[in-house]
């Protein structure tokens, strides 16, 4: 397993490099640069404005600073949660399991941040 970069954790103990906006935004941006090379496969190609518009939008979700850095939701309730404690993240918490700001998903990344943590 290749070892993660603590600050790149966000509070809810997501990975930023693996969240859907960054994968999807990079993602975007790759495909943003083929499209730059006029004549792919021996065509020529001119995606519409609409899709470049688009492209962009998608482009646009990737956070310019990662959640601890100041990224991500200012108004994010976990991340004001863990502000309010002076956590690092939710699994330095001992009610998290039953926190009425964390979903499934989020209970789920956190176990996976402390199993890491403890191999």
């Amino acid at each position: 397993m290749v070892k993660k970069d603590k600050n790149l954790i966000a509070y809810c103990g997501l990975y930023c490099p693996t969240c859907y906006k960054m994968v999807v935004s990079g993602a975007a941006q790759s495909l943003k640069n083929a499209l730059k090379n006029t004549h792919i496969c021996g065509s020529v190609s001119d995606p519409s404005k609409q899709f470049k518009n688009e492209l962009n939008d998608l482009i646009s979700l990737r956070c310019p600073k990662v959640c601890k850095k100041g990224g991500g939701n200012p108004n994010c309730a976990i991340k004001k949660c863990c502000l309010s404690k002076r956590v690092n993240g939710c699994w330095e918490c001992d009610s998290f399991k039953t926190c009425k700001n964390l979903t499934k998903q989020f209970v789920g990344n956190i176990m996976k941040y402390i199993n890491n943590v403890n191999s």
